[in-house]
């Protein structure tokens, strides 16, 4: 791991805000590797959108693009968070984005992705809400549709009775059709809540646009456990701070879970090493079950 991935990883431990400061030290220092500068910058905007700080992330996202653009590095090869950024800055900070859709993408070598994205972004602007092109937009409120022939299948079998694979295929289906009714219903009479991390959050904003608080805060708590990074800079989920829907239920409980307990990779060797301390009576570790 390079110095940023390093910092990155310290920081899933539950310490995002206190190495802010040093990742974004790391991306904004001029010269070095500029990879370590991106990531920092990536992972720094993230922890930035749990603080409210949407207009100086968005700053940040277009500052590295200007620097590091031109040099046709990996940078140029990614979109997120950086088209995040430019967007929630207006969302949520006033900032037009897309001006700085077009400026920031004047400094990418044509063909890369990084420039494709942000002009197709800008296109998109006049004719789609902003929360549309955000992360983990779902159709909230709106009307359900027919279960998959898998889903449907599943929903007929007794749920206690259905494998941990099943159980996640029914979920997914139930969120793909948007069948909050049924989904809801299966969570009372289970106790359970969804096995990943998108059916959380689809659940939690069902229970944003009915008023629900404690469930919908309920979901996104789950939702933190069933997290896992898709990138080596991705340091915390964001979407709960950035779609409007879910910030209703986004409550200083959920922020101080987001912000301040080990989340990921660090939360998994987190409970091997207390499961470890403990053991079993054989002296053998206990093993990590993953959610």
């Amino acid at each position: 791991m390079n110095a940023a991935e390093k910092l990155i990883s310290r920081a899933r431990h539950g310490r995002f805000s206190e190495l802010l400061p040093d990742l974004l030290e790391l991306a904004k220092r001029s010269g070095g590797d500029r990879n370590e500068a991106w990531e920092a910058a990536a992972a720094a905007i993230q922890i930035l959108f749990w603080q409210d700080r949407f207009a100086e992330a968005a700053d940040l996202a277009e500052t590295i693009i200007a620097q590091d653009g031109p040099l046709g590095g990996e940078l140029c090869d990614q979109d997120m968070p950086f088209r995040t950024a430019l967007l929630a800055g207006e969302l949520h900070a006033g900032a037009p984005a897309q001006p700085r859709l077009l400026t920031a993408a004047g400094y990418v070598p044509d063909g890369r992705n990084l420039g494709d994205d942000l002009l197709w972004l800008a296109e998109e602007l006049p004719e789609r809400p902003i929360e549309e092109l955000l992360p983990s937009h779902f159709n909230w409120g709106g009307p359900a549709e027919p279960l998959d022939e898998a889903g449907a299948q599943l929903a007929e079998r007794d749920f206690s009775t259905l494998d941990t694979g099943d159980k996640y295929t029914l979920w997914e289906a139930l969120a793909e059709a948007n069948d909050f009714e049924q989904a809801h219903q299966l969570v009372e009479s289970s106790g359970e809540t969804p096995d990943r991390y998108a059916p959380c959050l689809w659940m939690a904003g069902w229970y944003a646009v009915r008023g629900n608080v404690p469930r919908g805060e309920r979901m996104l708590l789950a939702a933190h456990d069933r997290w896992w990074p898709y990138m080596k800079w991705d340091a915390i989920p964001d979407d709960p701070v950035l779609q409007p829907t879910l910030r209703l239920v986004t409550t200083d409980r959920v922020r101080e879970q987001y912000l301040t307990r080990p989340i990921g990779p660090e939360a998994a060797k987190a409970w091997v090493s207390a499961a470890t301390s403990i053991g079993s009576p054989s002296g053998v570790p206990v093993p990590c079950v993953s959610t």
